[in-house]
């Protein structure tokens, strides 16, 4: 076809999200107004024209870009989840997981806290709904712990759910990668600083860090969930 480098056809849910991994590198490399679709395009070989039949406009492109990365974040949380625990374990490993998450994904994270705001509030609902559940997880979680009395009772779990998420969001802005400070390492010191303010000295006393958060076999698992969820989407 001419205008468009010759490729290898894909099936319509692998050049959707083609299309969307280049969309994060662009948005994240020029910022969203500065990036064109046309940029998208150049970059995958393809006429503008044929990103419309994916999307409908730039702006589309990025409320699905927004709901992908932060439905692979809940998959992540869903499989931490699973492994069970008391409150102050499953607290712990999700901090852990959601650090990982972050820095597993740079390009990803900068973008959906660059852009999010861009979201309308009358649709943040719609295309952001992943991200409600997930704060939710951390605030049902403070919750329990203070119903078993391993959190302290004063704590309002939905400004400590916030604050622990805020913190450990802000990472990307000053991590770098085969720097002194390794993943696992501030992901299990943030996990560690958050315990320790909320949990009750009765609590500390009993309570033991967990050996290990989430294995890669068991990530792997929860990436090949997401590549089949896409697919049937």
């Amino acid at each position: 076809m001419e205008g468009e480098v010759t490729r290898r056809r894909f099936p319509r849910s692998e050049r959707r999200a083609e299309i969307l991994d280049v969309a994060a590198r662009q948005f994240h490399a020029r910022g969203y107004e500065a990036a064109s679709l046309q940029d998208i395009a150049d970059e995958l070989g393809l006429r503008k024209a044929t990103l419309y039949y994916y999307f409908a406009s730039k702006e589309a492109l990025l409320h699905a870009l927004l709901a992908e990365i932060i439905h692979a974040g809940m998959l992540n949380l869903q499989t931490i989840l699973a492994l069970g625990g008391d409150p102050l374990t499953r607290l712990w490993r999700m901090v852990v997981g959601h650090i990982d998450q972050l820095f597993r994904f740079p390009v990803e994270t900068a973008v959906f806290l660059h852009e999010r705001k861009r979201i309308p509030p009358e649709q943040r609902s719609k295309v952001l709904g992943d991200e409600y559940t997930y704060q939710a997880a951390f605030i049902t979680c403070i919750k329990d712990g203070q119903s078993c009395g391993q959190i302290l009772p004063e704590i309002d779990p939905k400004l400590a759910a916030l604050s622990v998420l805020g913190s450990a969001n802000w990472t990307y802005t000053w991590y770098r990668a085969g720097g002194d400070l390794r993943p696992r390492y501030i992901g299990t010191q943030f996990a560690a600083m958050t315990v320790n303010s909320l949990a009750t000295v009765a609590a500390l006393k009993d309570w033991r860090q967990p050996l290990a958060s989430v294995d890669e076999p068991t990530r792997r698992a929860a990436q090949r969930e997401r590549t089949a969820s896409g697919a049937d989407g």
